[in-house]
């Protein structure tokens, strides 16, 4: 057992009968919310939403800001990626209109340099879950930013991005 929050990314495996029975297990466990527990665009989406007793997240639902609305339909929330969105700006629009639909936000990343990360944490603030990692997973990262300190990427000090 742990004191600390859990998540679970379920990556588009399971069929909405699946997720129907997975999620009422996954709220007595104290999961926090569960992220993309069915396949892109299924039509079972809204279903969960309506019966899941902790919130669900899209990610490979949504990918930019014409993706943001017909995700209110599924989801209690958005995972926005800024490999996948296009960069700050559009994960601006992204938040805004998330926030305007009533829905939360998710911060992610793909596996990517400090570059990607410190871009992310230009967002982060205004996320209400941030997932950025993707950097701790490179042998050697080309450009290393924010400094990982006590679990935590923490966004450099220096003019910019602060990527060395």
């Amino acid at each position: 057992m742990t004191d600390l929050p859990l998540q679970a990314d379920v990556n588009e495996w399971w069929t909405a009968d699946e997720a129907l029975d997975a999620v009422g297990e996954l709220a007595e466990l104290g999961v926090e919310y569960v992220e993309q527990p069915l396949r892109e665009g299924d039509r079972g989406g809204a279903e969960l939403k309506r019966r899941s007793p902790i919130p669900v997240y899209v990610d490979e639902d949504c990918h930019t800001l014409a993706d943001v609305a017909a995700c209110q339909e599924v989801a209690h929330g958005i995972n926005i990626k800024l490999a996948k969105s296009g960069g700050i700006r559009e994960a601006m629009r992204m938040v805004h209109a998330a926030r305007a639909l009533g829905l939360g936000v998710m911060l992610g990343c793909m596996v990517e340099s400090g570059l990607g990360i410190a871009a992310g944490c230009a967002v982060a603030p205004l996320c209400d879950h941030v997932d950025l990692d993707g950097n701790l997973l490179l042998a050697h990262d080309p450009a290393p930013g924010p400094s990982f300190v006590d679990g935590v990427q923490v966004a450099s000090e220096e003019p910019g991005l602060g990527c060395g």
